[in-house]
């Protein structure tokens, strides 16, 4: 194999998140780190013919592509491709990964801020996104902690493995790397080069643990239907695609998993064969959210509505968390964390609300697990609190009363503060 280290090409949003020396430095780690991997692992496990196949193959590891970030990985039917700012950014989110799940925390919060960078995509938002890790709130030092490091190294490791792998699949098949491919072969093609990364895979004994944070980035980083006016204006993007990611693949992907569990999992060991299955029944609901136009409606909804101080680690089941490194509540009545309900309609949904009263004034957030609202421009009079609400693009007005020790609300659209429904919180203790 040979290997070609070259700079960055041009500008992008996603290669602006890290400093060039830094990607620079991880070039070199990144590239000795494959390289080792598929001349002693991957490379003995080939057939005669897939190694005369892909042996030759080039990796051009650059550090950034503009045109592809935040997935920087292409074949041209000859050689491989790979951006290592792409590579980063999967890098963080299998850290962020591993520490909120050995933490007991959901991980909708990461969900959660990749529907917050297409929205800003797609709305033509040209700044830099937040990195993963400081947005996500995830500790410094997270890779002190044994645990966190081996499973996020497990993860990324077992991603970029099967990503290259993936890539070298279409090498050995002979795909064009061009999108002047049919979307129909486009989309046999990308079966094709999983069904290849796969069996290796297997063959080595290797789950391939890091799937799930690429399928999920990729499912929740690329548009939808939900996200064009018309059919035909998403097929228009659809036939732009070089890599199309379609309920139908993530099926196959999933299927595939399931049937060779033993072998991944080396044999007989049923820690492997649990988490293979595991990582199958995640890309299946992958699947789902590609397939149900309800799903990525409420992602879309959920995407216009997030903002940074939205994604601080929270438990299961929980909306909303305290904003990272916020003050403790100030012992003031309507600043703090609450818990209730609201109704609208005949239907009950939890509610998770956090305010900030500052003298008379009050601030805050609240949802209810479909998006989240802003509550502005509250004024405190005694026991009562009236507010405006904004959850885009519908607005409105509400009221909060304290009777003995319970919250009581009401909310309007426009500038009613009643009619669309009643609430009752708690204050809570902690999130």
């Amino acid at each position: 194999m040979v290997l070609w280290i070259w700079p960055a090409r041009g500008e992008n949003l996603y290669a602006e998140l890290y400093d060039p020396q830094e990607l620079t430095r991880l070039q070199a780690i990144y590239s000795r780190g494959w390289l080792d991997n598929f001349n002693h692992v991957f490379l003995p496990a080939m057939t005669p013919e897939e190694r005369a196949g892909v042996e030759a193959a080039g990796l051009r590891m650059e550090l950034s592509l503009p045109e592809w970030e935040p997935f920087g990985f292409y074949s041209d039917g000859r050689s491989v491709t790979v951006s290592v700012a792409s590579l980063k950014f999967l890098d963080d989110l299998s850290v962020a990964t591993a520490w909120l799940d050995l933490n007991n925390y959901t991980l909708q919060t990461v969900s959660d801020y990749l529907l917050m960078l297409r929205t800003r995509h797609l709305r033509g938002d040209l700044s830099p996104p937040p990195k993963p890790l400081a947005a996500l709130c995830i500790p410094d030092d997270a890779l002190s902690n044994a645990r966190v490091n081996e499973r996020a190294n497990r993860i990324f490791d077992s991603l970029v493995v099967f990503v290259l792998l993936h890539e070298y699949g279409h090498v050995f098949y002979r795909h064009p790397g061009n999108r002047a491919v049919a979307p129909e072969d486009s989309r046999a093609h990308e079966e094709a080069a999983d069904r290849f990364a796969l069996d290796l895979l297997a063959r080595v004994g290797e789950v391939p643990l890091g799937v799930t944070v690429f399928f999920s980035v990729a499912a929740q980083l690329t548009e939808n239907r939900a996200d064009f006016a018309t059919d035909a204006a998403f097929e228009r993007a659809l036939a732009r695609r070089t890599h199309p990611l379609s309920p139908a693949r993530l099926q196959s992907f999933a299927r595939h998993l399931t049937a060779a569990a033993k072998s991944y999992a080396k044999g007989f060991r049923v820690e492997g064969q649990l988490e293979a299955m595991s990582v199958s029944l995640q890309i299946s609901q992958f699947a789902l959210l590609l397939a149900d136009p309800g799903i990525q409606r409420l992602s879309a909804k959920i995407g216009q509505s997030v903002e940074t101080v939205d994604l601080a680690p929270r438990r299961s089941g929980q909306s909303l968390a305290p904003p990272c490194n916020s003050r403790p509540p100030n012992g003031l009545p309507f600043d703090g964390f609450f818990h209730g309900t609201v109704v609208s309609g005949t239907i009950p949904f939890d509610l998770d609300v956090v305010l900030t009263q500052d003298g008379d004034q009050v601030s805050g957030v609240y949802s209810f697990g479909a998006g989240f609202a802003r509550i502005e421009d509250g004024k405190v009079t005694g026991d009562r609190l009236v507010f405006r609400w904004l959850l885009a693009p519908d607005n409105g007005q509400g009221v909060i009363v304290i009777e003995n020790g319970v919250y009581k609300g009401t909310w309007g659209s426009g500038g009613a503060t009643g009619g669309g429904g009643d609430f009752s919180l708690a204050r809570s203790a902690s999130p």
